[in-house]
């Protein structure tokens, strides 16, 4: 029987796999870049809870050390890809870039055979 806790983080990772979907379809659609970047945003602060900040300030591999749940962690990175979608969508390639480094470096910091969210990990709309 799962915990509570447990319980909690599927709720979590169910909620935050949703809004990967909603946003991706919101990039391919008539959405502003800059909303689907502040919604994809709130969807991270809404994964990681009230260490969001902390853990955005963080080199990837420190963060994803605190973060410990590898389906968590996935969804962070995927995340990130669409905001980096919405920032190459208004034509800022560098920052696109960087986010795009950061989803990647989270990816590599999860163990060989980790347990995956289910969600698709690429930030592209489809």
């Amino acid at each position: 029987m799962p915990s509570q806790r447990e319980d909690y983080l599927l709720r979590l990772i169910r909620q935050a796999a949703e809004a990967l979907r909603r946003l991706r379809e919101a990039l391919t659609g008539e959405a502003s870049a800059g909303e689907v970047e502040r919604q994809a945003d709130a969807a991270i602060g809404e994964l990681l809870g009230p260490r969001y900040q902390l853990l955005s300030s963080l080199d990837p591999l420190s963060a994803a050390s605190l973060v410990a749940d590898p389906r968590r962690i996935e969804l962070w990175a995927d995340l990130i890809r669409v905001q980096a979608a919405a920032r190459r969508k208004s034509g800022d390639e560098s920052a696109a870039a960087a986010l795009e480094a950061r989803a990647l470096a989270l990816e590599r910091s999860l163990p060989p055979g980790a347990p995956s969210s289910g969600a698709p990990s690429s930030g592209a709309p489809s």
